[in-house]
């Protein structure tokens, strides 16, 4: 009996130090019910943290896929283009990768954002939720202007047409096509 008595002491004691959550979900599983920007800025803000690409790379500048970018859950400016570009990949019109920088200053400043086009308007996603500019502008250069620091001067659109996003393999920067530099301010 006194055995009895202890085993089921020992359970109730140590039987409940098991984890009671579930393991984390898979990218596919955590963004297959994301189908809206509103819904792409929040899921990045609950999900991801920023961090550079020194930090997490060992480089100035890597565009990790969003694959690498969820395992980390953390990455920078472009890592959070690169996975909304990727959640909303078949919800959207049309999408760039954006990067705002300004060439006058002697400050190599630069950020990226996520802009798509969604019913023919015009929208911004960022790892700076002040940033995010629902569809509702007529042009690119529009939503830009309203929704980017003033200190960047100027713009260039990167089409990731062809590229898989989510598991690309290494650096997807030089993969980009850039189709244009343009002045903003």
């Amino acid at each position: 009996m006194k055995k009895l008595l202890v085993t089921a002491l020992f359970y109730a004691t140590f039987g409940n130090c098991s984890p009671n959550y579930a393991p984390p979900p898979t990218l596919d599983s955590s963004i297959k019910q994301i189908n809206t920007p509103e819904e792409t800025q929040q899921w990045l803000e609950t999900v991801l943290t920023y961090e550079s690409d020194k930090f997490l790379y060992g480089k100035e500048d890597f565009w990790a896929p969003c694959g690498l970018t969820y395992q980390h859950k953390k990455g920078d400016c472009e890592d959070y283009a690169i996975c909304a570009a990727a959640i909303l990949r078949e919800d959207i019109d049309l999408g760039y990768i954006i990067t705002v920088y300004n060439s006058d200053s002697l400050k190599r400043e630069a950020h990226a954002v996520f802009a798509y086009r969604l019913n023919g308007k015009w929208g911004i996603i960022s790892n700076d939720k002040n940033q995010f500019r629902s569809p509702k502008y007529q042009s690119l250069p529009k939503v830009l202007l309203d929704s980017i620091d003033e200190k960047y001067t100027e713009y260039m659109v990167y089409d990731y047409g062809g590229l898989d996003l989510v598991d690309g393999k290494g650096n997807l920067g030089p993969k980009m096509k850039e189709i244009g530099r343009y002045r903003l301010r």
